[in-house]
This record gives structure tokens, C-alpha cells and sequence, in this order.
């Protein structure tokens, strides 16, 4: 079973995937998929979420589990019953204990075998991009979608040229 996210993201059945992108876009693409709910989801974050106060409210049916360690995380991974499993990456778990990334990055992709694991971080890091060699696919995106602007009176004058050649741009 694959699944569209994004229209730039598709999910795999039984793999591991990591997205880099900015919050809204995750929050944006969950939001308009309300129709998840007829899987088991699993929502993992750390110490803190940058995603979960920004759901739709209608998002009713999620479970959500905190890891304070990398050890709580393994715990949740090996546990994991669910059809898709989104995590939220925290860097902090892994600052006293560095060598449990690798651990940790193949208890996801043990996890992935029975279902769709998906880990989100706003930003990269160096535990991160470990846990990227590890993932059966990687989506990053540096900006999310924008809209278009009008261009002001003032930014559609003409440049002005110098008698040197050179051209200068007029200050607003």
C-alpha cells in the first residue's frame, strides 16, 4: 500500500522514510488527509512537539507516545503494532548517548517491515544524516510552498544606471 502525503511524497508500504521539511508542510499534508484515521497510527515525539498543536482537531484517532531517551524510543519501536508510525525526531535523545543512533536507525528499519515508518525533522543534524543511511527513501525540502506576491509600485521602477555603468536599485 503506497501513500501520497505530499504530492512530492509517497509513502511505501513496509519501509523506512525520512522527511526534512518545514513544520507547516508536514502539519499541512497531515491536515488535509484526515482520511488516515482509518489507520492505526502511531505519533512518537521526544521532549517536546513542534507538530501536535497544530493538527486539525478532527484528528481524533491517533495514538501518542512520548520517548525521553533513546532507550524509551527502542522500547516504543520494538512494541509497535500499528500500520503507521510517524516519529518526530529529537536530537537531544541521542547527546549523552551518541552511539545509540545506529541502534536506534535499525529499529526503524526492523519496525518498517510490518508497516510505514516515517521519521520528520524540521532541520538536519549530524545523528540525522546517520539515520538517512539507514532509510529506504529521504525527502528534503528547504522551503515549503508559497504563494505568489504582487510586485509593489515601488520594486517595478527601472533601475538606475551610473555614469560608471553601474546599476543601482532603489532603495525602499
Amino acid at each position: 500500500m503506497d501513500f501520497e502525503l505530499h504530492p512530492a511524497i509517497t509513502l511505501g508500504s513496509r519501509a523506512f522514510h525520512v522527511l526534512v521539511a518545514p513544520v507547516q508542510m508536514l502539519v499541512g499534508a497531515l491536515n488535509d488527509h484526515l482520511d488516515l484515521q482509518r489507520f492505526q497510527i502511531l505519533y512518537v515525539c521526544g521532549n517536546y512537539s513542534r507538530i501536535l498543536s497544530d493538527l486539525d482537531r478532527r484528528f481524533t484517532d491517533m495514538e501518542v507516545r512520548r520517548a525521553f531517551t533513546a532507550f524509551q524510543l527502542m522500547t516504543v519501536l520494538e512494541d509497535n503494532r500499528h500500520t503507521l508510525m510517524i516519529l518526530e525526531h529529537d536530537h537531544l535523545l541521542y547527546e549523552d548517548a551518541e552511539e545509540m543512533v545506529e541502534y536506534v536507525s535499525r529499529a526503524m528499519r526492523e519496525a518498517a517491515k510490518s508497516c510505514i515508518v516515517l521519521l520528520y525533522s524540521p532541520l538536519s543534524d549530524p545523528y540525522l544524516e546517520k539515520m538517512m543511511n539507514y532509510a529506504d527513501r529521504v525527502f528534503c525540502f528547504a522551503e515549503g510552498p508559497r504563494t505568489a506576491t504582487k510586485p509593489s509600485a515601488k520594486s517595478s521602477r527601472k533601475a538606475q544606471t551610473s555614469s560608471t555603468g553601474q546599476t543601482t536599485l532603489e532603495v525602499f
